[in-house]
Order: structure tokens, then sequence, then C-alpha cells
């Protein structure tokens, strides 16, 4: 079972020795200041997405299914949107729009029988939007073998801790292993299963009644906090880097920059972390995450370009 405190050593361990970005200490107080009164839900409101009538093995199964899919939206530098509703969506939202609209449409999504059957063709035309979803072929893929994972699936709901749920789940669904090598020892992110965590203790009221909360968990290692906390000066890139990320040049998944830019922004939120203890404001690492990816939906954060990496990972 990988704990907390290998999460958090693996990531020390890359912030100790990177060359491309670094963590600029004396800037975190001015974030404090911002995030510090914000109340936190999760970031999923599940009721929000009329999914309000299944049973509870059902929201598990959906929820399971849009994480597994919950990666990279752009090709080419193009965002894949889709429409839900009358209304326009993209990421992550546009993700979970795009399943519940497929489900209310008579796509047996949540028939592991049908996932297993389903057809790449059928997935296409299910997210559909501007463009076809990017990364088509490994999204029919993860959807494959999560049609054989489900089918053996034992005792999720009876996880007593939000570190047991989350290796049971990067230890059940293959998808979910993101972990890196640097410098030849493994890096520990586990972004989506993270997401999961939280999406299954905030709606599986089995998980809710055990499991009081994420505190255990860190942040969730993605795009956008690394382009709110370079906004605030808090993540600082090198020329080499910043000429990279700046001109939206692919950053190779697995690459040492790209790990750094990962590593450093979750080890950044534990010092916020740190330091809002101290002064009596008690967000956990999840908690402070949501609050600085809310944050990312701000114009003022696109000022700069967040780094593009095509990957299932995030």
């Amino acid at each position: 079972m990988i704990s907390h405190d290998e999460i958090i050593a693996s990531l020390k361990y890359v912030v100790d020795n990177s060359k491309y970005v670094k963590i600029n200490k004396d800037e975190i107080n001015k974030v404090i200041d911002v995030i510090k009164d914000h109340h936190v839900k999760t970031w999923l409101d599940y009721d929000y997405l009329g999914l309000q009538d299944l049973n509870e093995d059902q929201i598990m199964l959906y929820l399971i299914l849009c994480e597994s899919l919950n990666f990279c939206y752009w090709d080419s530098l193009t965002k894949w949107k889709t429409e839900y509703q009358g209304e326009w969506y993209s990421g992550s939202y546009g993700l979970f729009y795009a399943i519940s609209k497929a489900i209310h449409n008579g796509y047996n999504l949540l028939d592991i029988n049908y996932l297993d059957k389903i057809t790449k063709e059928e997935v296409d035309e299910i997210f559909k939007g501007t463009t076809s979803i990017p990364l088509l072929d490994e999204r029919y893929q993860i959807i494959k073998e999560l049609a054989h994972e489900l089918k053996d699936i034992k005792d999720i709901k009876e996880c007593h801790n939000d570190v047991e749920l989350l290796n049971k789940i990067i230890n059940h669904f293959h998808n979910f292993n993101d972990i890196s090598i640097y410098k030849g020892r493994k890096v520990y992110f586990f972004k989506r299963a993270i997401l999961l965590v939280g999406d299954l203790i905030t709606n599986i009221s089995s998980l809710k009644k055990r499991i009081p909360n994420d505190d255990m968990m860190v942040g969730c290692a993605d795009y956008k906090i690394p382009q709110v906390l370079r906004a605030y000066n808090i993540l600082e890139y090198n020329k080499e880097l910043e000429d990279l990320v700046d001109n939206k040049e692919l950053i190779e998944h697995d690459s040492e920059m790209e790990i750094e830019i990962r590593a450093n922004m979750l080890y950044a939120i534990e010092l916020i972390k740190e330091e809002m203890h101290k002064k009596g404001i008690m967000m956990n690492s999840v908690q402070i995450d949501n609050a600085l990816w809310l944050l990312s939906k701000n114009k003022d954060f696109k000022a700069k370009p967040y780094h593009h990496t095509r990957t299932i990972y995030y």
C-alpha cells in the first residue's frame, strides 16, 4: 500500500533536484489571502448532471467511467467542446455532460456488458463535439479495459479511509496508475485517482459514512494549477522551460520538465497548506487545489499559457 508519506517523499525528491522549476516560498502568502475565505465544495456537483435517479452502484460506475476518461481535451492546440442543453462545455465538464447526455439518449454506459461490446465508432459519436474528442483511441482502449476490470471489483465501498480507497483504485484499475520515473526514482502523482477518491466519498453514501474526509490526499497534478501558481510567482520556470511553455510547444510526458512542473506544483500546495495551518486556516490539499483550479477560470490567470502535454493522466 502506498502511503501519504511515500507520495510526499517522492515529490520532495523532485523538488530538491529540480533543474527547470523552483518554488518561491516568499510569494505563498499572496495566494493564501485570496483563497483563505473560499468555501470549497467538490469540483463535481453530482446533482447538477441530472443523474439523481441512479442507484449507488450506478453512481459509482458513472464516476469511475468519467474519471477514467478525464484527460487531455486539446489536439494541435485546438480545444474540444461539446453541447449540453443548449450550452457548450469544454474540458472535464464537457466530458461529464457528454456521458450524461449519452445515458439520457439511450447509450447504456452503466452496463458493463455494453461497455465490453462498445465500438470505437460509438465512442466517437458519444463524445462528438466541435471536433472528435482528442486521444479517441486511448479513451476507447480504457473503456474496453474497464469493462473487464469492473466485473471483479470488490469491496470498494468497504474502504475505511481515503488512503485505502486510493490504493484500491490504483491497484485495480490500470488507467489510474499515474507514476513517473525521475532520476531513477518513482514519483507518485495519481491525479485522476485522487479526483475519484473525492468524487466517491462525496457521492457514495456508504463510503461517506466511513470516510469523513480526504485529508490524506495531495492535490491533483494537472495543467491549470501550475498556470495559477506561476501567475502568483510561486512556481518559477528557467528560461528554457519558460520559452517552451509560453510558445505552446509540446512538453513530453515523463520528461524531466513535465515531472518537475507536476511535482513542484503539488509540493507548493503542501507548503501553502502548512502555512495556512500555522494561521489557523484548516484547508486540506484537495480543498486548496479546488480553490486554485476555480481561480484558473479567471482570465487574469490566463496571461501566460499552461504547459501542453499529451497524456492520459491529466
